[in-house]
Order: C-alpha cells, then sequence, then structure tokens
C-alpha cells in the first residue's frame, strides 16, 4: 500500500540528516504510529508521507506508484487526508457544513447527502443537537471528531494525524485512539498517527519509533 524506500531528509548538509536509508511498509486495516520525542524529526516524516514534501533521497510509494511520479497535489487531493492537531475546521461553518464542504472539495457524490453526512457523524458521537452548530462551539474532542469523519467521507485509502491527540485529555485520547482503529479495521484503511505519547502507541498495531535519527519497530500487536 504504503512503502518508504531508502528515503533521507535534511535541512541543510547531507551529513546533518534526521533520517536516512529508512525502509518501512504500511498495511491497509492497521494503525500505525510513529513515535518519536519533539524535535526528533518525526512531523517532517509524516510530511513526507503525506506528500507535502519530498526526500532529498530514496522514494515513497503508494500502490507500488513514486509519489512524486503521481505529483504531491495530486497525491494529496486523491488518496491521501491528513487529520491535524489543531483540527483545521472552517470555524464559521458547523460540523455539517464542514462535511459537506469536503465531499465537494473532493469531487464525491453521495446519493441522500444529508443523510450520509447527519449518519456518518452520528456514528462517531456528534448527534443532532450537535451537527448544525458552529464548530467553535464544540469541543476540543467533538473538533477532533468532525475532523475525522471528514478524513474518511473522501473515501481515501490513506489516513494520516499529526498529533491528534495532542490537545486531549486523556479519556477523550482513549475514545479518539478507538476511533481510528474502528476506522482502519473495518473499513480496510491505512491509519498512521504521528504522536509523542507512548499510551498512543501502545494502542496501535504497530509502532515505528523515531530515536538517534533510527526508526525501529517497538511493538507490533498486529
Amino acid at each position: 500500500m504504503l512503502k518508504v524506500e531508502d528515503i533521507g531528509y535534511w535541512y541543510t548538509t547531507q551529513t546533518d540528516y534526521l533520517f536516512k536509508d529508512v525502509n518501512l511498509t504500511f498495511e491497509k486495516g492497521k494503525v500505525y504510529t510513529i513515535l518519536g520525542s519533539s524535535g526528533s524529526g518525526k512531523t517532517t516524516f509524516l510530511s513526507l508521507l503525506a506528500g507535502l514534501d519530498q526526500p532529498k533521497e530514496g522514494k515513497v510509494l503508494f500502490n507500488d506508484r513514486d509519489v512524486k511520479k503521481i505529483g504531491l497535489t495530486n497525491f494529496r487531493k486523491k488518496d491521501v487526508s491528513i487529520v491535524f492537531q489543531a483540527y483545521n475546521l472552517f470555524s464559521y461553518m458547523s460540523a455539517y457544513e464542514n462535511i459537506k464542504t469536503a465531499l465537494r472539495i473532493s469531487g464525491i457524490k453521495k446519493t441522500d447527502e444529508g443523510d450520509f453526512i447527519v449518519d456518518s457523524l452520528k456514528k462517531v458521537g456528534i448527534d443532532e443537537s450537535l451537527i448544525h452548530k458552529r464548530v467553535t462551539h464544540l469541543s476540543g474532542g467533538q473538533q477532533q471528531r468532525v475532523a475525522i469523519v471528514r478524513s474518511f467521507v473522501t473515501e481515501h485509502d490513506l489516513i494520516i494525524a499529526d498529533e491528534p491527540t495532542g490537545n486531549l485529555d486523556e479519556n477523550t485520547t482513549k475514545e479518539i485512539v478507538k476511533l481510528f482503529k474502528t476506522i482502519a479495521h473495518e473499513q480496510n484503511k491505512v491509519v498512521i498517527i504521528v504522536t509523542h505519547e507512548p499510551e498512543v502507541a501502545r494502542e496501535s498495531d504497530v509502532t515505528y519509533e523515531l530515536k538517534n535519527k533510527q526508526f525501529s519497530i517497538v511493538n507490533n500487536a498486529g
């Protein structure tokens, strides 16, 4: 599904690299975490997986095609959804309107679109009393749920989340991680979570830790 082959990245000089010679595989139906401390390079690695940047060396492959040849813009539009720590919702819109806009941007057409949006939001705990409220009136956990719905209604196979629980309390964090697991396992998607929280990593199927400029598997529950 998604592979990185011999990739490396640095800012100024090759000798002062963030990571190099990285070979990892991400398969459908699993939740992966990229675990690392602040400044370790994990967010930069996420940007490569999401097509927001290109590696200095090596390849990122999606369904055995080089993302560079797919085109970064096409890849982001058609194949990958990103969930941000800060949610990145349209603050002047309701939860319903945010999802409707995501469908429009992606060119996804649904029969009975209104019912589809409502049902999708209800699945993550956004009920009738919240659906038409401006998202700024929702809690952080509720806004993150809306952002997660936005990521899967676009029908992309790859969902990448950047510190999605960083602003949430412990109980809400558990609920959000459980939601990601449900999406990966039941909808057969690749979910990759970048985090500095070991508690989040322990709940994933596979964890890759970036430490001292090298990746290693620290658990594999899958």
